[in-house]
């Protein structure tokens, strides 16, 4: 589609468009990854509410999965809680990236209105923001991201429904499969970016991390994201600077 058509669409029409966009494979890839979550979330001892108000309050896999780890293990509260937003501090620059390409500052909203929508935001609404970002205006991703992120949200919070009664029916080992999916279609995403310094993120971590692992054990994830991320980001500068210069 040309550039006139994103140009010329009313915010109802953007959320329709990022609604379709999310039907497609996201929204489904959250939901049967929020099943397999449910699924290890019922083993751990949590009830069918209690699983329910993690994905609703949390809304983040990896913050999910350590507050289950930590509650099937015994620990307090107060460790729980300091893990659990350890875990999500991850999203803050994720926050602070989407801030900036939606514009959010030009919407004039309230405090409250941007942390509600902020709650919602995932990996997988940050990296389909970004491929929004190059053909939608500026002023109408806002629109985009409301109408994407609200999708796979629900879809989110009906496979956190159904996958806790889904072990009744399935074997519980399939049900922890699928929580692989969604990390393998952010994944397929950026490695298919135009960026090449996110391509190039993706790459040097997945080769640290097992490199780092006999040194580091359960570090190496953070450490190689780390490493990898820095390196991405002095060839995007320098890259940048050499075809500025």
């Amino acid at each position: 589609m040309s550039d006139l058509y994103y140009q010329s669409l009313s915010i109802d029409q953007t959320r329709w468009n990022a609604t379709i966009d999310a039907l497609r494979a996201p929204g489904p890839a959250i939901g049967l990854t929020m099943a397999g979550y449910s699924t290890i979330a019922r083993e751990a001892g949590l009830n069918f509410w209690m699983s329910l108000a993690t994905s609703l309050g949390i809304w983040g896999l990896p913050g999910q999965v350590v507050l289950v780890s930590l509650y099937a293990a015994g620990a307090s509260l107060f460790i729980i809680f300091v893990a659990v937003s350890l875990a999500n501090l991850r999203m803050l620059l994720m926050v602070i990236s989407a801030a900036d390409m939606m514009d959010l500052a030009s919407h004039k909203l309230p405090l409250w209105k941007r942390i509600f929508w902020m709650h919602f935001l995932s990996i997988t609404s940050w990296t389909n923001l970004g491929f929004a970002q190059q053909k939608y205006p500026s002023h109408l991703l806002l629109a985009y991201y409301q109408g994407f992120t609200l999708t796979i949200f629900f879809f989110g919070i009906l496979g956190t429904i159904l996958g806790y009664f889904l072990g009744d029916l399935l074997k519980p080992e399939i049900l922890r499969i699928v929580i692989f999916i969604t990390p393998i279609y952010i994944l397929l995403n950026i490695i298919n970016a135009r960026d090449k310094a996110n391509r190039l993120a993706v790459v040097l971590g997945s080769i640290l991390c097992p490199m780092l692992f006999p040194l580091a054990g359960e570090w190496a994830i953070l450490l190689a994201g780390l490493v990898g991320g820095a390196i991405a980001s002095l060839y995007s500068r320098y890259n940048t600077r050499w075809h500025l210069g």
